[in-house]
This record gives C-alpha cells, structure tokens and sequence, in this order.
C-alpha cells in the first residue's frame, strides 16, 4: 500500500481496499433466495377453525391463506391433509355464480354483492399486489448487485448499495400494504409463515444495503482527507 508523507503531517495511506462486497452480496443472495420462497409459500395467514375430542382422537380443521389460495386442513391427531384447495379468485367468481343463482340477477345489487363476496376479491388482489412489490424488490436488488460489480461503482460508490437499500424498503413495505388491503375478517386469523419469511428477506436487503453504504461512505471520507493532505 502507498503511502503520503509530508513533513510534519502524519503518514497516511493512499490507497484502499474499498468496500468489502462479498458478506453484501452474501446477504443479498440469501435474501434473493428467500423472497420467491416467502411468495409461494401457502402460510400467510392461518387459523384452528374446530377442534374436537372423538374416542380419544383430537379431530382439527385448519385455514390456511396464501397470496393466491386458500386451504383447508383436516386433521386426526397428528395425520393432517390438505382436503381443499382453491384459488383466491376462483373462489370470487364461485362466491358470485351461488349468490346470483340463490338469489337471482336481478334481486342482489353490487353492494350486496360487495358484502357477501367482496372479501375474496380484496385477498386477491392484495396477494396479486404484494407478489409484483416483492419481483419489483428483487429486481432492484439484483440490479444493484450488479452495478457493484461493474466500474461504474468506482465513480457511484453509494448507488449500488442505496439500490439494494431500497429494495430492502420496498419489500417490507409491500408487506405493510397487504396488511392494509386485507379484508376485515382477517384480523382473527394469525400471521404465518410466508408473512416472517418476507420479513426476514427485506430485513437482510436493507441490511446489506446499509453496510455497503457506511463503508462507501468512509472510504469517499478518507480519500477527501489524503486529497486535503496531498494538497497541502
């Protein structure tokens, strides 16, 4: 490593390392990895719905919710499986063709219809959201990885980390937003899952992301202070 040495200044190093990017993309791959295992996870939300005590067997009906489907779960003692299986919007257009077939076209108006079947369609399209946020999240991470390794990051230290960075805040707010679009009737269930995943994904992005922006930070700070030097 070169070296500055003026008299009466102290000896300061010219050059260096840079920002230690291998534990930054280590994080990011990770958290890469993490993310489409999180979207298709079939646990966001869960719930025991019926549990009851027959001869001895514990007899249990669970719910489980993802971004696109819903399920349900029979279990005896420890044996569960999985005996429904549907389509967040399937089960929309399922909800709607009994309504109208019950109660007929013309005696069930949008509000009503709104109430009986809504919800499903606000699952949906709060799952259909929140995968795109979460592809969106990926995307910008990735491509931050990648401006990290390419010359530009000389010239734009912080960019590629605030890029990833950002990634981390999209995919923790994606999560946040379907929360808020999620219908009322969810606010019983537990979250799952697929929800901590999430979470722990994001949590990793901006983790990576801060770090490489500290450390690009005080190397553009220490070579401010050789440049004042050398000036002097």
């Amino acid at each position: 490593m070169e070296e500055v040495s003026i008299e009466g200044a102290e000896v300061v190093p010219k050059k260096f390392t840079g920002v230690s990017k291998k534990p930054i993309i280590l994080l990011c791959l990770v958290g890469l990895v993490l993310a489409p295992i999180a979207v298709y996870d079939d646990n966001w939300l869960n719930a025991n719905i019926d549990t009851d005590d027959f001869g001895g067997t514990i007899m249990k009906q669970n719910v489980y919710i993802s971004l696109d489907t819903f399920q349900m779960e029979y279990c005896a003692d420890d044996d569960c499986e999985i005996e429904e299986k549907q389509k967040l919007g399937e089960l929309y257009q399922l909800c709607y063709d009994e309504v109208i077939e019950e109660e007929g076209d013309d005696e069930v108006d949008s509000d009503e219809m709104e109430e009986m079947c809504g919800p499903w369609n606000e699952l949906n399209k709060a799952g259909k959201t929140t995968k795109k946020l979460i592809f969106t999240s990926m995307f910008i991470v990735f491509a931050g990885i990648l401006v990290s390794l390419s010359p530009i990051s000389i010239q734009y230290r912080i960019l590629p980390y605030s890029m990833i960075t950002a990634g981390g805040g999209v995919t923790l707010a994606s999560i946040l937003n379907w929360k808020r679009m999620l219908p009322e009737f969810t606010e019983n269930l537990d979250n799952g899952s697929g929800q901590a995943i999430a979470i722990f994904s994001g949590i990793l992005f901006l983790l990576a992301g801060i770090i490489g922006i500290i450390q690009s930070r005080k190397l553009i700070k220490q070579e401010l202070q050789i440049d004042s030097v050398a000036e002097e």
